[in-house]
């Protein structure tokens, strides 16, 4: 077998990636939601948009949303330091 092994073995390496990370997003992010309910403490804004940045790999809505966000969060901070 030679370097770039067989399309098969490749294709299940590429697409069982993708998976792992796709899965790995929806629970981050479902994690973040979590920890947005009232009396649960933790960071879930910052968690949500971690899960959103791993989506964002494979998902343009992610991406997008992950901009919108990053964009609110800027004009959010701007307004608490009276700029």
């Amino acid at each position: 077998m030679g370097k770039k092994g067989t399309p098969i073995l490749n294709w299940l390496l590429h697409h069982g990636k993708r998976a792992v990370r796709i899965t790995a997003g929806v629970v981050v992010v479902l994690a973040g939601l979590f920890l947005m309910l009232p009396g649960v403490p933790g960071p879930g804004f910052i968690v949500v948009f971690l899960g959103l940045s791993i989506l964002a790999a494979d998902f343009v809505w992610a991406r997008r949303l992950k901009t919108q966000l990053q964009r609110q969060a800027g004009k959010l901070v701007d307004k608490v330091r009276g700029h």
